[in-house]
């Protein structure tokens, strides 16, 4: 009797939640017409306002690209996105929000300094963390009013390039000239002197070096960061 109901129990149990992770992949394998891509469920979370569904992220790979992609289920159906009305918008983007808080806090816990480049250290202001590119059209006019930013906020630069490796080997030599200054005035020197689309500079950036800038670029967008300028609230990371 005691097997028939775990049996029972356990069959209850499957209908009443949304379909499984084998289920999922063969659906985007049948649609998604890409010779040898790779699908496979990296995460699957209940949702926690509805009932039998869940929020699954799955990572696609044909070899050489790899792309992340997050859709929600329940029984048999696959929804691109799920707009709440109590909640006020997406629950996509809400649920993505609160992952990405989640491993930048883990990673930015950890961060080693001297991937943080500092400005401002007034205790009383909010701190910033900004991922950012050298390369960047947007993050260009992000520094062109740093300035003004520095009146209401510190600033933290953590560099994740998008963009070809001279953006890379900007980034190192950004890291190295303002380690060996003190002033906010001639780190912002020095990030205008590189954000110069007009730049031109003959300094040797070795493959190990433009490979530690690669590996922090590839471990935040790991983490979920699309784009760049990123900026976040350091509070938030750091609860």
């Amino acid at each position: 009797m005691k097997k028939t109901i775990l049996w029972l129990a356990s069959l209850l149990y499957t209908s009443l939640f949304a379909a499984t992770d084998a289920q999922i992949v063969e659906h985007f394998k049948s649609t998604i017409q890409v010779p040898n891509i790779s699908i496979e469920v990296i995460s699957r979370k209940s949702v926690e306002s509805i009932a039998g569904m869940d929020f699954v992220t799955l990572n696609l790979s044909d070899g050489t690209h790899t792309q992340k992609i997050s859709i929600f289920t329940k029984d048999d159906l696959i929804f691109p996105d799920v707009i709440s009305i109590k909640q006020g918008g997406s629950i996509k983007e809400m649920m993505e929000a609160a992952e990405l808080q989640k491993k930048l806090s883990e990673l930015y816990k950890k961060e080693d300094k001297k991937n943080i480049i500092k400005l401002g250290n007034d205790p009383k202001k909010e701190t910033l963390v900004v991922f950012t590119d050298p390369e960047c059209p947007y993050c260009r006019q992000e520094l062109a009013r740093i300035e003004d930013r520095l009146k209401t906020n510190n600033i933290k630069l953590i560099f994740t390039p998008v963009h070809e490796r001279s953006s890379l080997e900007k980034s190192v030599s950004i890291y190295n000239e303002t380690a060996k200054v003190k002033t906010d005035a001639e780190k912002i020197a020095i990030l205008r002197k590189y954000y110069d689309e007009n730049i031109k500079y003959a300094e040797k950036i070795s493959d190990a070096e433009v490979k530690r800038i690669e590996d922090l670029k590839l471990k935040y967008l790991g983490a979920g960061i699309k784009g760049v300028p990123f900026i976040v609230r350091e509070k938030e990371i750091l609860k």
